[in-house]
């Protein structure tokens, strides 16, 4: 710059004009030249911080990092699964087998069921599912079957040895798998949102979770305030289990507007009939599925006949898919048990047992009531 400010200079000197309008040409150009200089580096500083400021491919609005697209772009996605391990595919899941029920109902409710390539031997839900290649079961899924459906994406439930054992199995494949673990709603819709970024589908996981969340909210304003009796939840019988404080039937039971009498940790917890009649619950649950396929009435069984929920027929049973498992059922679970509950609070009589027989009395609904 000094150089063509000086080559500037004798160029003016060397033009014929009289000494006086040579002085102020100088001057006047050496006045331009410094401003130039001066504003040189504001422009290139300016530049920098544009850059800085502009969103880097990836980065979410809430400063999460990770690569994401919107599927139509099919660019790379990624998330952080709940073993802590990064899960990223070069675009979104396309071919989605589930080692876990719960999620192949998570895809169907987000209209994603035609992306589901496979199903365990014991899923049958959604029903669109019921056709698909079986791959083995939850805990043995075959690595050789799932390879051969040709899957971009494997979600699991974090469980037992066995389930980390297949899932190190499918990795050795060069299968990438997702690894959750869900005992509440907030953890359960964590697991949504991270399933609408591995599908490239972050609008329709948020659309579901807000409907959701929308009937939760809905229940836990009409139990706002009401009394929160005990409940006992019975995962099996006999050797009795119950669910314990980590299960999202806990979390299923505060929102119907209860409350779990069993605190210890874990999932489940094994129990002995003293301990049971110690805690002797105003209302028992006893679960029909898998767990438990023929449950046994509690007035039938010897002791249980002296506990409040059985003298004051106040034992339910209910549905192990929709409460056992955590997915968008939960949410029916919710609504369902807070009107055994609190039936006064929609008009209903709820289902009981009878102190001297045990049988179930169905629900009857009032036709002037509607859900919530």
């Amino acid at each position: 710059m000094h150089s063509f400010v000086h080559q500037a200079a004798a160029t003016v000197a060397a033009t014929p004009l009289r000494r006086p309008c040579r002085v102020l040409a100088v001057t006047l150009l050496l006045l331009a030249t410094l401003a130039i200089t001066a504003a040189a580096p504001a422009t290139a500083r300016a530049g920098q911080s544009g850059g800085q400021q502009r969103e880097q491919p990836g980065e979410q609005p809430d400063g999460q990092t990770g690569e994401q697209t919107d599927g139509q772009a099919g660019g790379p996605v990624s998330i952080t699964d709940d073993t802590g391990r990064e899960v990223r595919l070069p675009h979104p899941a396309r071919r989605i087998v589930a080692l876990y029920g719960a999620f192949n109902e998570l895809l169907a409710a987000m209209d994603l069921a035609d992306r589901i390539a496979a199903r365990t031997a014991a899923e049958e839900e959604p029903a669109s599912i019921r056709a698909l290649p079986v791959i083995g079961t939850h805990m043995r899924p075959s690595p050789e079957m799932v390879a051969a459906v040709a899957p971009d994406l494997v979600l699991q439930m974090e469980g037992r040895r066995e389930a980390g054992e297949a899932v190190e199995g499918l990795r050795a494949l060069g299968i990438p798998v997702a690894v959750f673990r869900v005992g509440s709603f907030g953890e359960l819709f964590g697991v949504l949102r991270r399933m609408g970024t591995l599908t490239g589908e972050p609008q329709r996981a948020a659309a579901l979770e807000a409907t959701l969340r929308a009937r939760l909210d809905a229940v836990a304003a009409r139990v706002a305030d009401r009394p929160r009796p005990s409940v006992f939840f019975e995962v099996r019988h006999p050797n009795l289990l119950a669910a314990g404080a980590d299960s999202i039937v806990t979390d299923i039971i505060a929102r119907a507007g209860g409350r779990n009498c069993v605190t210890a940790e874990g999932r489940v917890a094994r129990l002995s009939e003293e301990e049971l009649l110690r805690l002797d619950p105003a209302v028992y649950l006893l679960q029909r599925g898998p767990m438990n396929p023929e449950p046994e009435p509690p007035a039938s069984r010897p002791h249980y006949a002296t506990l409040s929920a059985v003298r004051n027929g106040r034992v339910h049973e209910v549905d192990e898919a929709l409460y056992s498992r955590p997915g968008p059922r939960a949410v029916d679970a919710v609504e369902e048990l807070a009107r055994h509950l609190h039936p006064d609070v929609w008009g209903t009589t709820p289902a009981t047992s009878t102190p001297d027989t045990g049988q179930v009395v169905p629900q009857q609904v009032a036709p002037t009531q509607t859900t919530p």
